[in-house]
């Protein structure tokens, strides 16, 4: 998969081309509406790719130029392209000269003579003429572009490998370039070719952002699977219109010569390229109508129904009005009444709008927005405010424009100024109810959803009990999320029943054997799975022996399952309920979801050994046998098979005094080639060191999947975990490490253990490094901050990791081994293996003690590096 840096390069690139066109269009719109936009009047300008004058101001008429007259130089310059008059015009100053050589049209009074002519420049003020000029500028050259610029470079800086939110910025940024055009004299040079090129183009391409929009949004059309060769028919000639008209553009600035055979040879397809166009964007709205009543999945049929409503009612209008002006050749503000043409041309913002509702709203390409949902929500609140301030200042400047007329009458102003009123009170009752809208609707329930899954997530890790446990994640899942119907199934004996549910007449009947189809597939997954049963290539229907399986699970009304997952082994899942609102699960919602899955599946092991150390507690009388169920449970716990790790050889052992006891120590095999390395030492002995010893392995291993290299801050969580979950006096001395095999580098936190040390002969001498740097012990004080440091082991390097128990061993005289003596001992071990290395250590602990009795748990491990 290519790096994400591949491409937000031309992302940037082209954001900077678009921002720097936008901006500088923006600046000459408002300085339009602010009557402040002066420039130089155009005295003349020829067609296209030709020297042929097609147009003649009032100025170079005066001097005597006239349409079909051929320009030929200007201040001595060739007229080779039109960049030679722009850039003559973008220097001038009103006042100044312009020498124009001609040639004269061949007529019955000239005889196409050339001729040197003379125009004086002259400057020219535009002010806007009315509430329509207004409404046109603010809404259709303001804000429909940044709008349009906004939604695609968002999705696509969210989702820069996906195809599709690409699609959508090339249609964006294509609708935006409709009512937009390039004032040649506000750029120069380069610039001006840059700018020319970017509009043409995006311009050109919006036929062709439809078809391929059309074709491949939410998911591919079945019509193009069947028969993909159609629409390389309308891609191909769209294709070369593009390229056709953004060549043309160019060598009109730079060289007429280089594109007039272009020009030429492209100029009897005009019609044809009409036609292309108008056949393209119909595939759109076909695509979008076959697919609403095709698609695979509810989600994408409310998405696509959704969708072709808000794009056909935005385009249509203004789509008819477009070709009755065409049938009659006039402009659409000719052929039309005024208020027609330009309420139709409004409702073109309906277009993106629907684009943006679908897409955020709908999460129609699950955009993952990096900021939290309260902060939408807030930003939302106060877009709405200041595009409501923005339209009621626009509408009381129009109504002091129209006041200000000279030939204004009475009656007009009167009009005038009470449309404005009225208008002002119905945006701001419709900006009020936009905001609770916005409130009801989208941000603010996502936001207490997101709260209340991950007060969920803290909680279930101290429930012990089973039945309470249940209950909460049940109850609290419907009313998050607004699900009707949950079911959460466990494992007893082979088999996945019912053991809580919600919105079902009774418990459901049902269950699956620990082989079923079902199981296996989260077995694999270990994630949420979306269930589609009307889609026949989902796994519900491709999956072998899902027949009978499907039946439950279309009686468990699921369109989501939760695994409840905790290491290999599968404890049980949850079945979701399509929501209330029939919105699909978003990213979000499946990230929460997961974190509440992984957290009650913990504490459903937790309660589960908490439930068996009870019950076997209570069927034994005999101490003996309560400690020896504990034991063997315990013992479950440690690592039970060693995976071969490249570049190491490990190995661990613990031995208890009282058959259970709570040293603890862990090796993880984690993403991205790191092993993970652990001991601890709980306080105390017995059953209750025991049991914290499981809740703060428990409390790793929920911190190491989440993959952080933040050592510090995994120590932080654990360390408030473990205080959260144990008495007062209770605390573990606690060591972490990960280890990257590729660099061996040891990155570890050291919090209050004995130092484990790295024992290295180099040229004869032994060097030992002890590993102490972390912080305080874990469990004792709530928050504290740690540190993390790193070394870099070196092969034949050995990691010694222990527990008092073995330093602090005792003879019959109460002499202790000693840590010295122990290192010397782990020193004498150089060439056995990790396992050997182990047995020879604690066989030297036995024979120092001499038959003494072992007062404190023991606990090693070795790490070699080959």
């Amino acid at each position: 998969m290519k790096n994400r840096h591949t491409y937000y390069i031309p992302l940037a690139v082209l954001f900077l081309i678009a921002a720097a066109y936008q901006v500088r269009f923006s600046q000459g719109r408002i300085q339009y509406l602010s009557g402040s936009l002066e420039g130089i009047s155009v005295p003349v300008n020829t067609g296209r790719a030709s020297q042929a004058i097609t147009f003649v101001g009032p100025e170079a008429k005066e001097a005597g130029i006239h349409e079909g007259d051929q320009l030929l130089a200007i201040e001595g310059h060739p007229f080779t392209g039109k960049r030679v008059l722009y850039d003559h015009l973008y220097d001038a100053r009103p006042g100044d000269t312009l020498t124009l050589s001609v040639r004269h049209k061949e007529d019955e009074s000239r005889s196409g003579e050339e001729e040197k002519i003379t125009v004086r420049l002259v400057s020219t003020t535009l002010v806007p003429q009315g509430v329509g000029d207004w409404l046109f500028v603010i809404v259709l050259s303001l804000a429909m572009p940044v709008f349009c610029l906004l939604l695609g470079f968002g999705v696509a800086a969210l989702r820069p490998r996906d195809p599709i939110a690409w699609l959508l910025l090339g249609l964006m940024l294509s609708f935006g370039q409709f009512i937009l055009g390039v004032d040649m004299l506000a750029w120069r040079g380069w610039l001006r070719d840059l700018m020319v090129a970017y509009q043409t183009f995006f311009q050109s391409a919006w036929p062709l952002w439809m078809l391929l929009f059309g074709i491949y949004f939410p998911e591919r059309w079945s019509v193009d699977r069947r028969g993909s060769w159609m629409k390389w028919v309308f891609i191909a000639p769209n294709v070369a219109f593009i390229l056709k008209d953004t060549i043309i553009a160019v060598g009109d600035l730079r060289n007429f010569a280089a594109v007039a055979p272009i020009h030429r040879l492209f100029q009897p397809l005009g019609i044809a390229e009409l036609v292309i166009s108008m056949v393209s964007i119909g595939f759109f709205f076909a695509a979008l109508g076959h697919k609403t009543g095709t698609a695979s999945t509810p989600d994408a049929r409310r998405r696509l129904r959704l969708l072709q409503i808000g794009t056909t009612v935005g385009a249509t209008p203004a789509f008819l009005v477009f070709l009755y002006s065409l049938a009659r050749g006039l402009p659409p503000n000719q052929a039309l009444p005024a208020w027609i043409a330009l309420g139709s041309l409004l409702l073109l913002f309906l277009f993106p709008l629907t684009f943006a509702y679908v897409i955020v709203v709908h999460r129609a390409l699950d955009v993952r927005v990096v900021i939290r949902q309260g902060v939408q929500y807030a930003f939302a609140r106060r877009g709405i405010l200041v595009l409501r301030f923005v339209i009621i200042v626009a509408t009381i400047l129009a109504m002091i424009s129209q006041v200000d007329r000279p030939d204004a009458r009475c009656l007009d102003i009167v009009i005038t100024i009470g449309i404005g009123v009225a208008l002002i009170f119905l945006v701001r009752r419709l900006g009020e109810w936009l905001i609770r809208w916005t409130d009801r609707r989208f941000f603010r329930e996502a936001y207490n959803a997101e709260h209340i899954l991950s007060d969920l997530s803290e909680k279930v890790r101290t429930m012990v009990e089973t039945g309470p446990l249940l209950e909460t994640v049940a109850e609290t899942l419907s009313r998050s999320l607004h699900v009707p119907r949950v079911a959460l199934l466990l494992g007893n004996d082979g088999t996945y029943s019912p053991a809580h549910a919600l919105g079902y007449e009774g418990m459901p009947e049902i269950s699956f054997n620990g082989q079923a189809a079902t199981v296996e597939h989260l077995k694999r997954e270990k994630e949420p799975v979306r269930i589609y049963f009307d889609d026949e290539d989902s796994w519900v229907y491709k999956t072998p022996g899902m027949d009978d399986e499907r039946g439950m699970l279309e009686k468990l009304d699921s369109q989501l399952l939760l695994p409840l997952a905790v290491k290999e082994s599968l404890s049980g899942f949850i079945s979701l309920g399509p929501k209330q609102s029939e919105e699909p699960y978003s990213g979000t919602d499946l990230r929460l979801l997961q974190s509440v899955a992984t957290q009650t599946a913990l504490a459903l092991e937790n309660s589960q050994l908490t439930a068996r150390i009870a019950s076997e507690v209570a069927q034994r009388e005999r101490l003996n046998r309560e400690l020896e169920i504990a034991r063997e449970v315990q013992e479950r716990l440690f690592p039970q098979k060693l995976p071969p790790v490249s570049g190491i050889d490990y190995c661990g052992a613990c031995r208890p005094a009282l058959g259970v006891g709570g040293d603890y120590y862990d090796f993880l095999l984690l993403p991205g080639d790191i092993f993970g390395i652990a001991i601890g030492d709980v306080s105390g002995k017995g059953i209750a060191a025991a049991l914290l010893m499981a809740s703060l392995q428990a409390s790793l291993r929920s911190q190491a999947i989440q993959g952080t290299g933040d050592l510090a801050e995994l120590m932080g969580n654990v360390n408030r975990l473990v205080y959260d979950a144990s008495a007062e006096n209770r605390y573990a001395t606690f060591f972490y490490a990960q280890y990257e095999t590729a660099s061996r580098r040891l990155a570890y936190v050291n919090a209050g253990h004995n130092p484990p040390v790295i024992l290295r002969k180099a040229e004869g001498d032994w060097q030992v490094l002890r590993l102490e740097d972390g912080g305080p012990v874990v469990g004792l004080l709530r928050n504290f901050p740690y540190t993390q440091t790193t070394v870099t082991l070196e092969p034949g390097d050995t990691l010694v990791a222990f527990t008092d128990g073995i330093s602090e061993a005792m003879n019959p005289d109460e002499e202790e081994w000693g840590e010295d003596r122990f290192i010397e001992a782990a020193k004498a071990c150089q060439g056995l293996g990790a396992a050997d290395t182990i047995s020879r250590l604690v066989a030297g602990a036995d024979l120092f003690a001499n038959g003494a009795k072992q007062h404190d748990d023991m606990t090693l491990l070795i790490v070699q590096v080959a």
